[in-house]
């Protein structure tokens, strides 16, 4: 296809349904807000992790810290991805290369980021729990920072090679589902049944063990730990199903706005999740949260005063 029918092809596109200065309809409009609002909440989340003085210097913090900035790219893709939808997704299926590479390459780090940070936070996890004489003098857990900057320089380059194979279309014998499900099986089950099996260890050795209270706080903290693990790997786990099943559908019938509602009702509040759970199964963090909203409270007062 010529550069002038590629450009033809993508505003006809664009302009299907709507006025050329059109970008979003109200639907996907509150999908972007909806996406700002938890790109707030996971930023002032991710400000409180840095500041909480119980967590300096230990390598649950960096867990914590990599898990909140992955949902922070989810909440920030999303708002731009829906903020101006048509733009971008004509570009995604029929846009220049030049333009089709970058969204790709965004998209995919969005989709499967979380799934691989979770397979680092499950190792690290699984040592502490199943293999606590190991633990310290593991690499794994020696270069913890480290590994998870590997983890996102590894999702990216493998963004950048599918975004580059799809947008020059080098594999001309492999359809769009083809490829989507490929890809999707490496990305995304294959960290997924990683991290479910050595969770599934740690919660196992968890009930075995059953931690009681007169243990050291480090054991409860590590069960803690774990246990919120756990729980919001489940949860992500039911969203990464739920959307594989919306984006089959999509590609059966066509019905690209059930994925809009999905992205719009579930995908966003679920990345607010993790600091709702953590906040309220953590006491300091909780402490924390209402001297800083006191402050704003007495600094309004004042102000209006």
């Amino acid at each position: 296809m010529t550069r002038n029918e590629t450009n033809a092809n993508s505003s006809a596109l664009l302009n299907v349904g709507s006025t050329a200065s059109e970008c979003s309809n109200p639907l996907e409009l509150f999908t972007a807000v909806v996406n700002v609002m938890a790109f707030v909440i996971n930023c002032f989340h991710l400000w409180i992790i840095s500041r909480l003085r119980t967590l300096k210097g230990t390598r649950y913090r960096c867990v914590l810290i990599n898990l909140a900035l992955a949902d922070i790219v989810n909440g920030l893709h999303m708002a731009a991805f829906y903020g101006c939808y048509k733009f971008f997704m004509t570009n995604f299926a029929r846009g220049e290369p030049e333009l089709r590479i970058p969204i790709a390459i965004t998209l995919f780090m969005r989709n499967y980021i979380s799934l691989h940070v979770f397979s680092l936070a499950s190792m690290e996890k699984y040592l502490a729990i199943c293999k606590p004489f190991s633990y310290d003098s593991s690499l794994i857990v020696r270069r913890l920072s480290v590994n998870f900057v590997i983890v996102w320089l590894y999702v990216f380059s493998l963004s950048t090679i599918f975004a580059v194979v799809e947008a020059l279309d080098l594999i001309p014998w492999m359809t769009s589902m083809g490829m989507t499900v490929f890809r999707t099986t490496v990305f995304g089950v294959a960290p997924s049944l990683l991290s479910g099996a050595l969770l599934i260890k740690v919660y196992r050795e968890l009930r075995r063990t059953r931690i009681q209270s007169q243990n050291s706080s480090k054991d409860n903290d590590k069960m803690k730990a774990a246990m919120y693990l756990i729980i919001i790997f489940t949860l992500e786990m039911i969203v990464f199903i739920l959307n594989s099943i919306c984006v089959i559908v999509m590609h059966s019938i066509g019905v690209v706005v059930i994925c809009k509602i999905w992205s719009a009702f579930i995908k966003a509040p679920y990345t607010t999740l993790n600091t709702i759970i953590y906040g309220w199964r953590t006491q300091s963090y909780r402490q924390y949260v209402h001297r800083v909203l006191g402050r704003y409270r007495r600094r309004i007062g004042t102000a209006e005063g």
